[in-house]
């Protein structure tokens, strides 16, 4: 029976943790614990798939304007110049959607879908601001279940020079981001920085203790 009620126990401080720590998405300008995936310089064209890193999957809505989006693009990149600069490949090779709405009339979505659950995720990224009707461009992330975590409005001037742009991305207290999507505007992003997939410490620690205690009350009892 105590040893019966000592789980219970366990599972129930368990239980208060995971309440303690709920999932909430924060806008981060920087993923200081995060690790930096670079894409490979392919020079690709197209709605891919295209995987780098530990088998982060890269995908695009757009397959024709501009000859499609462009992912581990080495060359030359606009956006809206002079509003927000170019890339001129210094930064590495990136991802760009290729498409805005009010070019074409459509709206397209690059997506990151990582290899497993993650809480941070983000990168260095820039965009072409419309200059007449103000159409979003958006980043956001989703779940497994493709459910909508949070969205952001990129709303960002640069100075107008090379190589301009700023860090955007997302992090979670809890494991829970599957998907990274950037939404119209010629969105682009240079690398994808990710933080790790790691169990609550609390929670972890309170389960430890618990069953630790179960097992010492166990060989208590042989004795």
């Amino acid at each position: 029976m105590e040893a019966r009620k000592l789980l219970l126990g366990a599972i129930l401080l368990l239980g208060l943790c995971l309440a303690a720590n709920p999932s909430a998405a924060s806008l981060v300008t920087s993923l200081p614990s995060g690790t930096v995936y670079a894409m490979p310089a392919v020079n690709y064209y197209g709605t891919g798939p295209q995987t780098f890193g530990p088998g982060i999957v890269w995908t695009s809505t757009n397959a024709t304007n501009n000859g499609g989006s462009v992912f581990g693009f080495t060359t030359l990149y606009s956006f809206g110049m002079p509003l927000n600069g170019d890339w001129d490949g210094a930064l590495g090779p990136m991802a760009g959607l290729n498409d805005s709405f009010l070019d074409y009339g459509v709206t397209d979505t690059m997506t990151f879908t990582l290899p497993r659950p993650v809480k941070g995720v983000g990168g260095f990224m820039n965009y072409a601001p419309p200059t007449t009707v103000p159409i979003p461009t958006t980043i956001a992330v989703y779940d497994s279940t493709h459910t909508l975590i949070e969205s952001y409005n990129l709303t960002f001037l640069t100075s107008g020079a090379n190589d301009t742009g700023e860090f955007l991305g997302f992090l979670e207290s809890s494991p829970i981001i599957k998907y990274f999507t950037l939404t119209d505007n010629f969105i682009g992003i240079t690398d994808l920085t990710t933080v790790p997939s790691v169990p609550l410490p609390g929670a972890v620690w309170l389960l430890g203790s618990g069953l630790a205690g179960l097992l010492g009350l166990r060989r208590f009892r042989k004795g």
